[in-house]
C-alpha cells in the first residue's frame, strides 16, 4: 500500500476540479475582452452621438451666420453675393484649426500619474 502524507491529501482536496477550471477560465476571458470590448462600444457610441450633435449644431450656426450677414451687411444688389460665403468659409476654417489644437489625447490609453 502507498502511504500518503496528511499534506498530500490536503493538498489533493484543495485542487480545483475540471469544472471549475473550466469556469475560472471562461471568467478570466470574458473579463480580459468582453468587457473591455463593450467598455469602447459604449463609449463609441457616446462619441458618435456626441459628433452629430455637434455637427449638426456647428452647420445650424454656419447657416445662421450666412443669412445674419447676408441680410445685414450685403444686398442682392451690391454684386459682392460671393462675400457672405467667403466669410463663412474662413469663419468655419478658423473652427476647425482651432478644434485642431485643442485636441490633446492622441489614444484612448490612460497614462498613470507617477507621484
Amino acid at each position: 500500500m502507498v502511504n500518503v502524507s496528511p499534506l498530500d491529501r490536503k493538498r489533493a482536496a484543495k485542487a480545483p476540479s475540471l469544472g471549475e477550471m473550466y469556469d475560472l477560465l471562461r471568467d478570466y476571458v470574458k473579463q480580459e475582452t468582453l468587457d473591455p470590448i463593450r467598455g469602447a462600444g459604449r463609449w463609441m457610441a457616446w462619441a458618435a452621438l456626441g459628433a452629430v450633435a455637434l455637427i449638426l449644431g456647428v452647420t445650424f450656426l454656419m447657416v445662421g451666420l450666412l443669412r445674419l450677414v447676408q441680410s445685414e451687411l450685403f444686398t442682392a444688389s451690391d454684386g459682392k453675393t460671393w462675400i457672405p460665403y467667403l466669410i463663412v468659409v474662413v469663419v468655419s476654417v478658423a473652427l476647425v484649426l482651432s478644434s485642431k489644437a485643442r485636441i490633446r489625447k492622441p489614444s484612448l490609453h490612460r497614462k498613470s500619474r507617477s507621484v
